[in-house]
C-alpha cells in the first residue's frame, strides 16, 4: 500500500513529510514491507516523519551547528511561562482557572504566529478578551527575549529566517510533502524559502482509482455502526489480505461506542473479559490520555493518597487493582475487605486517608489474608511521611521521589507486563522526564505543585500503543490525510455532523482573523476546506462507502451537501452488508422444580421486619437478600445519607423523652429549659458522628444538621403538645428479641409506646413519607406497625400511628385510633375490618404468611407493582426482569404476570 511516489522518493534519499503522526508511521512501515517483499537482506530507514517533527529536527541541526543559543520550549514548559504571566497579570479577571487560561493562551499564540499575525496584533482594538492576550503577547515576547525563549508555534518563523539566511541545513535530496489538505501561511513561507534556496520540495495527495463509491442510509446512529462493522466483516473474509479504513468525525466522543459494536461484530470471541485488547482485527489510530490508561490513573491515584485523602471509589478501585501492590493470592480477600468492610467505615465525606485506611486494615478480620497489602500500605506510609517533611524542591527531585514513592507501592511490580503495558510504563517515563524539564526556570516547587504538572503532563499526552497493523484502522478525517486503504467507510455523514463546525479564537480579536481567514471566520472559506477534504477521503480507496443515520442524536438528517457530486450509488444497508445476525435468543428451557429449600438452622433472622417487607415486594428479592446473602454494594454519599439522618431523629427523641416522660412535664417546661435540654439531646444524637469529624467541612456540616434538627424537633414538640388526652411515653426505642412470627423468631424495635388513659399508642417515626396504606392489603409496604401491633397486648391498644417528623406542613401522627383526640388529628377509617382488634388479627395472618411463604422458600420473581419495585432493587442481575422497562418507566401488567409464572 505504499504509493509508487513515496517509493521513489525513499529510494532518492528524500525527505517524506507527512501532515499527521499516523502517516508517518504508515510510511515507515509501508517501506519496510515492500523492501522485505522484494527480498532485499538490509536497507535504509525511511526518512518519514511528520511535519512537527520534522522541523524539530531542523531546529536541532541549527542547535547543533551552533547558529541558534534559544531555547525551544516544549509544551509544559510554555505552560508555565504562560502561567506566570498569567499570575503576574493584576488586571487579570476570570472565571476561569490559571491553567486553563494559559492553555487558551498558547492556542492562540500558535493561531498568530501560523498566519504570521504578530505586527496586526499589536495595533488591533478589541473587546476585553482581546485586550487581555495583547498584553500577556507582549509579556511572553519580552520574557522570551530577555531569557533567550522561542515557543514552538515561533519555529517556522526562525525556520524561515535560517533559509533566507543560508545557516539551515538544507535536505539534500529535496523534500516530499504528502496528504496535506491545506497549509498554514507560515508553513507556505517555509517551503517557499526552501525552494528559493534550490531544495526540491513536491507535494502528493495520494490516490486510488475508484471502483465504486457508494452511500447508504441507517435509521439511527447505532445501526450505522452495525452496518458499517457487518460490512467491513463482509468484506475481509473475501479479501483477507485487504485493509480497511474506518473514518469518523469527531472520533473521541464515540469510541466507546464504536468499540462495542465492533468487537461484537467483528471479534465477539474479545467479549471474553479475560481476552487482551491488543489482538483484534481493528484498532484505533487516534491513541487516548496517557492519564486515562489504567496502569498511569492507578500511579495517579496513588499520589494524589499520598498527598492527602482519596474518595472512597477511587480508594476502592485501588484495592481491585491489579497494578497496586498485586498478590494474585489476596485478590478475593481485597474484593471482600472492599465490599463489606471498607465502605462500612463511617465518614462524613465519602473521602478516606491513607493512614485511616491503615487503621481500618489493622483491625480487619481478614489481617491474615491481607499481609502484601498492608506491607505495601505501611511502605506507602514510611515514604510519605519523609515526603511530607521536605521543604520545596526541583522537579527532577520530585521524579525521583515519586519513582521511590510508586517503587513502594509495587506499582505494577507484580505484572508479567503485556507488551501495551511495556509501553505505558515506557511513556510514563517520558512524563517523569518532561516534569524534571520544568526546572528550566530555576524556580523550586512543592510535591503538591510538582503532581498537578505531572498530572497535566499526563492529561495531554496521547498514548497510542504500537500498531499490530490490524486490517481496520479507526480513525478521524484528518489522521486519514495521505493514507490509501483497500476500502473505506465514511460514518457519520449527515448534515448535522458533516463538516464538523469550526470555531473562532475568543482571545483574538474579529476583524482579524476575518481578514487572515483563521478556522471559523468564513462559511465559505470553511466550506471549501471541509470540500477538499471530503474529496480527498473519496479518493483514498478503491470502495468507497459514505453513510448517515437518519435519526441522530440532534434530529432528523439527510446526507450532507458535501458528499454532492462524489459519484455516490444509493445503496441500502442490507446490500452492501447483508443480512446481519444478532446474538442469538437461546430458547428458555423450562425444567421442573422439585428440590425444596433448606430448613432454615433456628428459623432466627437478623432484620426484625424488613424480610416480610422484602417477602412482600417481591419473594425472589427476600429469598435472595436473606438466604442467598445476595446484596449489592452500599453506595456512600457525603454527609449523613437518609438511613443516618432518620436514626439520629430517633437517638434525639429517645433522649429527650427518657428526660422528660410525659406531656404535662413538657407543658411545664420553660421555652429556654426545653431548647436546653434539646440542644443536649442533639449534641448526644450526633456525638459519634462528631467523632468521625475531621476538618472545618466537617464541623461546618455538623452545625447546618444542628440547627436542622432545632427547627425539625421543635415544629414536633409543638405538635406533642397539642394532643387532646395527657400521655406519658412508656417506651423508647425498645428491642424485643426472637419474636415469634409464624415459623421465623425477629428481633423488633418499637419506636415508642405511648400510655394514655385506658391503653397504649404505638408510633413509628418516619421522616420522608408514609402512609397508613402502607400497612393494607395481603403485601403491606410497611410492615413495622403492624409487627409492633402483633406482640402488644391488643385489648389494651387504643391506637397505631406514624409519626410524620418533617418540617413545615405534613408534621402529624397518621394512623388508626379508638376515638378522638388519641392522636395528633382526626383518625384514618378503617377499612379492612370494624376495629382495631380485628385489624391486628388480620394484620397477624397477613404476617405469618409472608412469614409461612419466606420459610417454604417460596422465590418467585413477582414485584409487586412492576416495575416501579424493582427500580431499587440491588437482584437485577439474578432475576430476569427486562431492566429496559424501569429505565423507561413503562408499565407492562402481562410482563409482570410472566414474571410471576416463572
Amino acid at each position: 500500500m505504499l504509493p509508487a511516489e513515496i517509493a521513489d522518493a525513499l529510494e532518492r534519499g528524500a525527505t517524506v513529510v507527512t501532515g499527521n503522526q499516523r502517516a508517518a508511521r504508515a510510511v515507515r512501515r509501508g517501506w519496510d514491507k515492500r523492501n522485505r517483499r522484494l527480498g532485499l537482506a538490509s536497507w535504509s530507514l525511511a526518512a518519514a516523519m511528520a511535519w512537527d517533527s520534522w522541523t524539530v529536527a531542523l531546529w536541532r541541526e541549527l542547535v547543533i551547528e551552533g547558529h541558534v543559543a534559544r531555547m525551544l520550549l516544549n509544551r509544559s514548559q510554555e505552560h508555565v511561562v504562560w502561567r506566570t504571566i498569567l499570575e503576574a497579570d493584576d488586571e487579570l479577571a476570570s472565571l476561569r482557572s490559571v491553567d486553563s487560561l494559559a492553555e487558551m493562551a498558547a492556542e492562540a499564540w500558535r493561531l498568530v504566529s501560523s498566519y504570521e499575525a504578530r505586527g496586526r496584533l499589536r495595533g488591533t482594538l478589541g473587546n476585553a478578551d482581546t485586550q487581555a492576550f495583547q498584553r500577556w503577547a507582549r509579556m511572553l515576547e519580552r520574557v522570551c527575549q530577555s531569557e533567550g525563549f522561542l515557543a514552538q508555534a515561533q519555529l517556522e518563523e526562525v525556520l524561515h529566517e535560517a533559509a533566507v539566511n543560508r545557516t539551515l541545513k538544507f535536505p539534500e535530496r529535496g523534500v516530499l510533502l504528502v496528504g496535506f489538505d491545506a497549509m498554514t501561511p507560515a508553513q507556505t513561507k517555509l517551503v517557499e524559502a526552501l525552494r528559493s534556496a534550490g531544495v526540491s520540495v513536491e507535494e502528493l495527495q495520494p490516490t486510488v482509482a475508484a471502483e465504486r463509491r457508494m452511500l447508504v442510509e441507517a435509521a439511527d446512529e447505532r445501526g450505522e455502526l452495525l452496518v458499517a462493522a457487518r460490512w467491513a466483516r463482509k468484506f475481509l473474509e473475501q479479501r483477507s489480505e485487504a485493509r480497511v479504513a474506518v473514518i469518523v468525525p469527531g472520533l473521541d466522543a464515540e469510541r466507546s461506542e464504536i468499540d462495542r459494536v465492533f468487537r461484537e461484530v467483528l471479534a465477539p470471541e474479545l467479549e471474553d473479559i479475560r481476552a487482551g485488547n491488543g489482538t483484534g482485527p481493528y484498532e484505533f489510530s487516534l491513541g487516548i490520555a496517557l492519564a486515562e490508561t489504567p496502569m498511569v490513573a492507578t500511579a495517579l491515584d496513588l499520589l494524589r493518597w499520598v498527598a492527602g485523602t482519596l474518595p472512597l471509589e477511587r480508594v476502592s478501585g485501588l484495592l481491585l487493582s491489579s497494578y497496586f501492590a498485586a498478590v494474585r493470592e489476596e485478590r478475593g480477600a481485597r474484593a471482600e475487605f472492599d465490599a463489606f468492610e471498607l465502605r462500612k467505615v463511617r465518614m462524613l465525606r465519602p473521602e478516606i486517608s491513607l493512614e485511616r485506611l491503615i487503621a481500618a486494615m489493622e483491625a480487619s478480620k481478614r489481617r491474615a489474608k491481607l499481609s502484601g497489602l498492608l506491607r505495601a500500605l505501611r511502605e506507602i506510609r514510611f515514604v510519605a511521611n519523609r515526603l511530607r517533611g521536605m521543604n520545596a524542591r526541583t522537579n527532577a527531585e520530585w521524579a525521583e521521589r515519586i519513582r521511590e514513592l510508586l517503587g513502594a507501592a509495587a506499582w505494577g511490580a507484580e505484572l508479567s507486563e503485556t507488551s501495551v503495558e511495556f509501553q505505558t510504563r515506557r511513556k510514563w517515563e517520558g512524563a517523569l522526564d518532561e516534569l524534571a524539564t520544568l526546572d528550566f526556570d530555576g524556580v523550586r516547587v512543592e510535591f503538591e505543585q510538582a503532581l498537578d504538572a505531572l498530572e497535566r503532563i499526563a492529561r495531554q499526552t496521547t498514548f497510542a500503543p504500537e500498531s499490530h497493523d490490524a486490517p481496520v484502522q479507526v480513525m478521524g478525517p484528518l489522521e486519514a490525510a495521505g493514507g490509501t486503504f483497500d476500502a473505506m467507510w465514511f460514518l457519520r455523514g449527515g448534515e448535522l455532523s458533516w463538516p464538523m463546525e469550526t470555531a473562532n479564537n475568543s482571545l483574538l480579536p474579529w476583524p482579524m482573523q476575518r481578514d487572515l481567514g483563521m478556522p471559523g471566520t468564513d462559511i465559505a472559506r470553511d466550506s471549501d476546506y471541509a470540500q477538499r477534504m471530503t474529496q480527498r477521503i473519496a479518493c483514498c480507496a478503491g470502495t468507497v462507502v459514505f453513510s448517515y443515520a437518519k435519526e441522530s442524536a440532534e434530529g432528523r438528517q439527510r446526507c450532507s451537501p458535501l458528499l454532492a457530486g462524489l459519484g455516490l450509488d444509493e445503496v441500502s444497508a442490507a446490500d452492501v452488508a447483508g443480512v446481519g445476525t444478532e446474538h442469538g435468543v437461546v430458547e428458555l428451557e423450562e425444567i421442573e422444580d422439585v428440590a425444596r429449600v433448606q430448613p432454615l438452622p433456628d428459623g432466627v433472622i437478623r432484620g426484625g421486619a424488613a424480610v416480610l417487607q422484602l417477602q412482600a415486594a417481591c419473594g425472589f428479592r427476600a429469598f435472595a437478600e436473606y438466604r442467598l446473602r445476595a446484596t449489592e454494594l452500599e453506595s456512600v454519599t457525603p454527609g449523613m445519607d437518609a438511613r443516618e439522618s432518620g436514626t439520629v431523629v430517633h437517638e434525639v427523641l429517645k433522649r429527650f423523652w427518657d428526660a422528660v416522660q410525659t406531656q404535662d412535664a413538657l407543658r411545664l417546661m420553660t421555652g429556654e429549659e426545653r431548647d436546653g435540654l434539646l440542644e443536649w439531646c442533639i449534641n448526644e444524637g450526633l456525638k459519634k458522628t462528631e467523632e468521625i469529624s475531621a476538618t472545618t467541612w466537617d464541623a461546618a456540616y455538623l452545625q447546618i444538621q444542628r440547627d436542622r434538627l432545632r427547627r425539625l424537633l421543635n415544629w414536633w414538640l409543638e405538635l406533642e403538645l397539642e394532643r387532646a388526652l395527657p400521655f406519658e411515653v412508656k417506651l423508647s426505642e425498645k428491642e424485643f428479641k426472637n419474636v415469634p412470627v409464624g415459623p421465623l423468631l425477629l428481633s423488633v424495635r418499637m419506636d415508642r409506646v405511648d400510655e394514655v388513659a385506658g391503653g397504649e399508642v404505638l408510633i413509628d417515626y418516619k421522616t420522608g413519607s408514609a402512609t397508613p396504606n402502607d400497612w393494607l392489603t395481603d403485601r403491606p409496604d410497611a410492615p413495622q406497625l403492624p409487627l409492633y401491633a402483633m406482640v402488644s397486648e391488643t385489648d389494651r391498644l387504643k391506637g397505631v400511628a406514624f409519626g410524620l417528623v418533617r418540617a413545615g406542613e405534613g408534621r402529624e401522627l397518621k394512623g388508626y385510633a379508638v376515638g378522638e383526640g388519641i392522636l395528633s388529628g382526626r383518625p384514618v377509617k378503617l377499612t379492612e375490618a370494624t376495629t382495631l382488634g380485628e385489624q391486628v388479627q388480620r394484620w397477624r395472618q397477613v404476617l405469618v404468611k409472608l412469614a409461612e411463604e419466606f420459610c417454604a422458600g417460596e422465590a418467585q420473581v413477582s414485584p409487586k407493582q412492576y416495575p416501579a419495585t424493582c427500580e431499587r432493587c440491588g437482584q437485577r442481575l439474578l432475576c430476569r426482569l427486562d431492566v429496559s422497562l424501569v429505565e423507561d418507566g413503562q408499565e407492562d401488567a402481562a410482563a409482570a404476570e410472566e414474571l410471576g409464572r416463572g
